[in-house]
């Protein structure tokens, strides 16, 4: 680590954000020299002080190769700053991480932070600033806003000297606009801005974009985590429509790109983000791909301004009482992967805030390899409270003191009195409600971490294995102890499970030179510095990088490969032994053995048996398993009491309870039941504060898990918003089933009911038959062989079908609405609200089509994947052989047994035809809604030919391999347009285009969907609204009449029972007969 100097000017610190570096200012404030470079540049982007921007425009460039191992930068011990008369002392640290980027080793850190004691010489002033650049200038921009934010900022408080609010939110417009002048380039470039400033106990947050600060404020016996910013970004429903209502498009990247349709469900309550990949909803300008900001607000970014990117900051102000232990303002490196509480029970581990800092920054730059193939600039400002036993004056204009009230959590946080900025309203209302930025995986890492999940689990299956104990020292098991305490593995381990994990780690002595691990290498073993030194390198252009190293300098005892002891998967870096040194070993079965079987499986299950948790899903309940934390009762200890407001779930994990009550005071306490081990009790509390109805007494050495109302809703939300979620979401489905049921006369159905028509189609495991109502209605029935289906192994998929066939409540033309489903003791059966007379492929059979006639199903097929998609289903069964054609003509799309939901992960199974199956099915490396439109693109083709493109008709030349040798050789615009046959250039166009074999370049994949193939010259003329409305003639409507005059005299050949009944195993189709969502 490099220190800062703080030499003295009066009694003012000079901070600067170089080591060892420092201009005075007039004032006596830190600033930054204007003629260095380095000044500007910071190594890590450091506060400086007064000054404008003066320097030349190479002085802000990327950092030199000397610099490269310099990518940490704080201060040299704790500092401290007592805020005039208030009785508050600041004692606090910062700490800058350069990121790590595989593709730009020597990119400069973006990050840039401003700490300045004594603001404008009034010891009762502190400034604390972080500021976080983006674009191909964000260096330049963030240095910018730290060099000038203090200068315009004075020139402001003389300006408003009555109107300190109106005053901060000036400097940063100002700062912004001079930045639009300056000689960098920040048209596409700008950079966040979070500053927290002191007044004595009052503090002011003015918030641009998404750095974040939060506030630990004791409540009974924890700290709780409280936000004094929320987050300004299109997850917001208030920022969302803010810029759209200025002409901002806002989509994710996968919804520009037309990977995932477009939607808006980002998420309606503040702090609410539904998205768990790593892919935010963006701002863009209308019909651009540019520029992309996952933010709202930005200092910089002159081109997003038009629309509605503002500089304009959200002020939070806060009186600060007793209760408050900590401030922290950071930049989102710090809470891309880490929530609030997480950080703020991360810093209480520790009395030095330098300490805090680095212990925080440091598992941040884990997560971010662990979930990213880079690392993010971390920047972090930390400030424990201490206050004096006299407080000062009762003066709140000199910092409050004694006397001064207690305030209430909702009285001491408040959103600017005169309104400033834009949804301050929203911020206020906030408290500590905000959320992290990512809560999942990136597309890269998702996509390796699944199938080594899917491994994972078998190796879990191995309930045998014991852990070998390997004899230790107290002070090694101390050291230990000490590596991990921060580690996010074992932050949260009861006191057994630590100690076994001490146990079993392995004494490994390591020679000088000796290669630890091997970057791409499997690996399945964590170790924790116990002496030497061990320096990490990545293979970069043939060469070995440095990028840090592992030392025991300074008391601490790193620690590496901890991802090894979750998953197998290729190590990300090598490290090697500089000398001799010992580690301390730990392999990931033994890791599993002792913490991550049983346990976690049991916890889910017990969660899932909580009433109050029922609407929650698996994700959820394993993400609520991860944040209970253990607490220890002795015998007679109240784990709660009856009349207290509590807001505690707890779970016991060791030991037993009992519950007690008095009805009234003066009553005996009656004993109602008591608890073990499994057994929870306080769940409603994460719905109510309500007092607390009994008693619950340990009854001896008692251990629980436990979470507070407060720290479920911080990374889930609120409780009682998921269950009305839910709720709302079956009950609509629910009622408008119901209501189709009730209108159709459907809502007890049975085969009785129904006369057999005709047989229209035989399928593969049944029949599609025409039926008619007694009360004369007419549909089709889809009767489905209970027999055929175990013989043919489609058991799961029959009742996944049936599932999403239940969710589709929404009419579409081509997508024939499923009324009911019931059974009888041969078949599975489900009515449809169609009549269909055949299959795509009995069309075809008769005779190829012409591209008029190839353009109208074409067409309507685009129209059926735009309905489903927007549904969220993924058809992937885009075969003439299961297109079914109604009465009309027209297509339907009513057999989804190859279905699957838009929301689960990337599918890798192999469905349908071979030569149907787009490349990254063949690949096997995951797919989705983009096999959709390649499967059209070869309808397309056979419609107009008879087979697919990579179909030769030669037997010994079409076998399975050989047609995924093709597809997975195909290269863009490389479509082989057959011979024979005289295709227009403009279907040529649209072939090649729908066969992109690059998913994201796919035709319906690029940002518009279905929209985008309407636009394309081979639909010139096409009248979409008379499509889908069944207004349009369809090219085959007299063969369908005919197909229907055949199939009403076939009436004998529907369902027949000539096999007798089904005798098979039943409870693979439990619950087939209900068509209604469940109600919990």
């Amino acid at each position: 680590f490099f220190s800062v100097s703080d030499d003295w000017v009066g009694s003012q610190p000079l901070f600067t954000g170089l080591c060892g570096r420092e201009q005075e200012s007039s004032m006596g404030c830190a600033s930054s020299s204007n003629k260095d470079p380095d000044d500007l540049r910071g190594g890590g982007g450091g506060g400086s002080g007064s000054g404008d921007y003066g320097g030349e425009e190479d002085d802000y460039q990327p950092l030199t190769t000397e610099e490269v191992n310099a990518r940490i930068q704080c201060c040299d011990k704790p500092l401290l700053h007592t805020l005039g008369k208030s009785g508050i002392t600041l004692r606090y640290a910062y700490l800058s991480q350069r990121g790590y980027y595989p593709e730009d080793l020597y990119k400069a850190n973006q990050d840039a932070f401003k700490v300045i004691p004594s603001f404008n010489g009034d010891s009762n002033n502190m400034f604390l600033g972080v500021f976080d650049g983006h674009g191909s200038d964000g260096d330049a921009c963030s240095y910018f806003v730290r060099d000038n934010i203090e200068a315009n900022l004075k020139k402001a408080m003389v300006k408003h000297s009555d109107d300190f609010e109106m005053a901060f939110r000036t400097s940063f417009i100002e700062t912004n606009t001079t930045m639009h002048d300056a000689k960098f380039d920040d048209s596409m470039s700008g950079t966040t801005a979070i500053v927290a400033f002191f007044k004595g106990n009052q503090v002011t947050v003015a918030n641009v974009g998404d750095s974040r600060a939060i506030v630990g404020e004791r409540k009974g016996k924890r700290i709780i985590a409280y936000s004094l910013s929320i987050d300004q970004t299109p997850y917001r429903a208030d920022e969302r429509e803010r810029v759209k209502a200025a002409g901002a498009v806002v989509m994710s990247c996968d919804q520009l790109e037309g990977i995932v349709p477009f939607h808006e469900n980002w998420g309606v309550n503040l702090g609410e983000e539904l998205d768990n990949g790593g892919d935010p909803p963006r701002v863009w300008a209308p019909g651009k791909s540019f520029p992309g900001c996952a933010f709202t607000r930005s200092i910089g970014d002159h081109v997003a301004e038009g629309i509605g990117v503002t500089a304009e900051p959200e002020l939070l102000v806060k009186e600060m009482t007793r209760e408050d232990n900590f401030i922290i303002v950071a930049s989102d490196g710090v809470w891309e992967f880490l929530t609030n509480q997480s950080v703020t029970d991360m810093v209480l581990k520790f009395d030095d805030p330098l300490e805090a800092c680095r212990a925080v920054v440091a598992e941040s730059y884990r997560l971010w390899l662990q979930y990213e193939v880079r690392t993010d600039d971390i920047t972090m400002i930390m400030a424990f409270l201490d206050w004096s036993e006299d407080d000062g004056t009762t003066d709140p204009a000199s910092g409050g003191g004694v006397g001064a009230p207690r305030l209430s959590r909702r009285e001491s946080r408040r959103g600017s009195a005169n309104n400033i900025g834009i949804g301050l309203d929203v911020v206020s209302r906030a408290g500590g409600e905000n959320r992290p930025v990512r809560r999942g995986l990136s597309k890269e890492k998702r996509q390796a971490m699944m199938v080594q999940e899917n491994a994972m689990g078998a190796e879990e299956d191995d309930t045998d294995w014991k852990p070998e104990k390997v004899p230790k020292t107290a002070e090694e098991i101390a050291r230990i102890k000490a590596a991990v305490r921060a580690n996010f593995l074992f932050q949260h381990l009861n006191e057994t499970q630590a100690q076994q994990v001490y146990d079993v780690m392995k004494r490994v002595p390591v020679m000088k030179g000796e290669v630890v691990i091997r970057q791409g290498d499997a690996g399945d073993w964590f170790y924790v510095v116990d002496a030497g030194e061990f320096a990490v390198t990545l293979s970069q252009a043939d060469k070995q990088v440095e990028i840090l190293k592992y030392t025991t300098q300074g008391g601490t005892n790193p620690c590496f490969g901890e991802l090894a002891l979750m998953y197998s998967k290729p190590r990300a870096a090598t490290v090697t032994a500089v000398k001799d040194g010992v580690l301390w070993a730990m392999d990931r079965r033994s890791f599993r053995a002792i913490l991550m079987k049983s346990s976690a499986t049991s916890m889910v299950r017990t969660l899932r048996s909580v009433d109050v948790l029922k609407s929650m899903t698996v994700g959820q309940l394993q993400r609520l398993q991860d944040m209970l934390t253990e607490m220890s009762f002795a015998d007679g200890d109240f784990v709660i009491q009856q009349g207290e407001h509590s807001e505690t779930f707890y779970v016991i994990v060791e030991g037993r309870v009992r519950c007690t009550k008095r009805e009234h005071p003066a009553d005996a306490e009656i004993e109602l039941m008591q608890l073990g081990e499994g057994q929870y009790f306080g769940e409603r509390a994460l719905l109510t504060s309500a007092p607390r109805a009994a008693n619950v007494i340990a009854m001896g050495k008692l251990k629980c898990l436990h979470i507070s109302k407060d720290a479920f809703e911080e990374v889930l939300g609120p409780l009682q918003n998921i269950i009305n979620d839910d709720r709302a979401a079956r009950e609509k489905v629910a009622m408008q089933k119901q209501l189709q049921q009730e209108t159709e006369g459907l809502a007890s159905v049975s085969r009785k009911d129904l006369e057999m028509v005709g047989l229209a189609v035989e399928i593969y495991h049944g029949q599609l038959v025409l039926v008619k109502h007694k009360q004369g209605q007419e549909y089709t029935l889809k009767a489905i062989s209970k027999s055929q289906a175990v013989e043919s192994s489609l058991q799961a998929r029959v009742m996944t079908e049936k599932l999403l066939l239940s969710t589709l409540a929404t009419p579409s033309r081509f997508v024939p609405l499923a009324l009911t489903s019931f059974l009888d003791e041969s078949y599975l059966c489900i009515v449809f609200k169609a009549r269909v007379v055949t299959e795509m492929n009995a069309l075809i059979e008769r005779a190829v089509f012409s591209e008029a006639q190839a353009r109208f199903y074409a067409g309507s097929l685009a129209l059926a994947l735009e309905h489903l998609h927007s549904e969220g289903v993924v058809y992937r069964n885009l075969m003439p052989e299961n297109i079914s054609i109604d009465m009309y003509g027209y297509v339907q799309l009513m057999d989804l047994h190859f279905a699957i939901k838009l929301d689960e992960p990337p599918a890798r199974d192999y469905s349908g035809r071979a030569d149907y199956l787009s490349p990254e099915q063949v690949s096997g490396q995951g797919h989705s809604l983009p096999v959709d439109f390649w499967a059209l693109g070869v309808l397309i083709y056979e419609m107009l030919t008879g087979s697919g493109p990579w179909i030769t008709g030669d037997p010994n030349a079409d076998s399975e391999v050989a047609i995924y040798n093709r597809i997975s050789s195909h290269a863009a615009g490389g479509m082989p347009l057959p011979k024979d046959f005289s295709l227009s250039d403009d279907l040529a166009q649209l072939l090649n285009d729908l066969l992109a074999p690059n998913p994201v370049k796919r035709l319906g994949c690029r940002g518009a969907g279905a929209e985008e193939i309407k636009t394309y010259k081979w639909f010139s003329g096409f009248n979409w609204d008379e499509c889908e409305a069944g207004e349009m003639s369809a090219p085959h409507a007299n063969l369908c009449t005919e197909a229907l005059a055949a199939a009403e005299k076939t009436a004998s050949k529907c369902m027949p029972e000539a096999a007798g009944s089904y005798k098979g195993e039943a409870a693979w189709y439990e619950g087939f007969g209900s068509f209604l969502a469940p109600r919990k």
